[in-house]
């Protein structure tokens, strides 16, 4: 993940219905990523249509090549080819508009959050009924104190949770498993028809770049192991602290802070599309049986628990007009 430049859009916190008329979005993803999950997510709650291109990891760098960042990310040994990659491109209203207008790239999930939270939250100071319908509540709440505590959870959430998940389930998953399990991922319109041929006939060398650019090994995945399941009890901790009401991370309202936390863990606690996940992933039943009781005991605590009721509640559809986009005469 990184942090793209982008101009900065300064707007009301209540929502303006015509905003969305006025930006038009297109979301660029590697399909099952989880960091992908949560931009879908925060798309999804604040009622947004866009169009996503959905790509396969390997077959993600010919998507992106012309949209890659400027820079490597700092963190997690990324490339510039880094997903999710949002575009929002104002619409011009005007025919006699003198200068053409500028997209708005975003491709940082944090940052993509942040921005739709700007523009398309209400106000808890001024929400009514009717508004609380039209627009959901700030993601990142009124209060600065309160918004700092959200974005220093969900940044430790990025660090410690996404990487881990993504290095234990692929080490699963492309390691552990049948290879009929791993070329399974590239199928269920996860990306084009080209790309799901290129996945399954190549999986074997796709894998084997995946498995040493990632370090993924037996060490490796342990010690992420070891970590998320520390992870998990230190969070059971903190929502089991909290004041009474509905349980959140911060407070009695869902904020970035649980959507980050379930969007990066579903995966690992059996979330799956019939849940709400916005792709088609394996089943957990489908690992091997060390792996399903692992999963099983972060899906037993506090924490694995919260996160199944954020889909339940919070997960939401897709807004009307949402849809899948392809190039390459449809087949990628």
């Amino acid at each position: 993940m990184t942090a793209a430049s982008a101009p900065e859009i300064t707007g009301t916190s209540t929502a303006d219905q015509s905003k969305k008329a006025n930006l038009s979005f297109v979301l660029r993803s590697i399909s099952f990523s989880h960091y992908n999950e949560k931009a879908r997510w925060a798309l999804d709650y604040y009622k947004v249509p866009y169009v996503e291109y959905r790509s396969l990891p390997i077959c993600h760098i010919f998507s992106m090549f012309n949209h890659r960042a400027k820079e490597r990310p700092t963190t997690g040994g990324g490339t510039k080819f880094v997903t999710p990659h949002l575009t929002a491109t104002p619409l011009n209203e005007s025919a006699q508009a003198s200068a053409p207008i500028e997209a708005i790239i975003l491709n940082n999930s944090t940052k993509i959050m942040q921005f739709l939270s700007n523009q398309y939250a209400a106000s808890p100071k001024t929400m009514d009924d009717a508004t609380a319908e039209a627009a959901p509540m700030n993601l990142y709440t009124d209060d600065e104190a309160t918004a700092t505590k959200i974005l220093s959870l969900e940044e430790r959430f990025d660090k410690m949770i996404g990487p881990h998940i993504r290095r234990y389930l692929y080490y699963e998953l492309l390691l552990k498993s049948p290879s009929s399990v791993g070329r399974s991922m590239g199928q269920h319109e996860n990306a084009g028809p080209l790309q799901v041929l290129i996945w399954t006939l190549f999986f074997p060398l796709i894998r084997w770049i995946l498995v040493n650019f990632l370090h993924i090994n037996d060490v490796s995945a342990m010690r992420s192991k070891d970590i998320l399941k520390r992870e998990f009890e230190q969070i059971s901790r903190v929502l089991e602290s909290g004041p009474p009401g509905p349980a959140y991370l911060i407070g009695n309202q869902f904020t970035a802070a649980d959507l980050t936390l379930a969007s990066l863990g579903g995966l690992v606690v059996g979330v799956n599309e019939e849940d709400g996940y916005g792709a088609w992933i394996p089943k957990k039943d489908n690992l091997r049986p060390e792996a399903v009781a692992f999963c099983n005991e972060l899906k037993a605590t506090t924490a694995g628990q919260h996160i199944v009721e954020c889909y339940k509640l919070h997960r939401g559809s897709k807004a009307p007009g949402s849809r899948y986009g392809f190039s390459l005469f449809s087949l990628w």
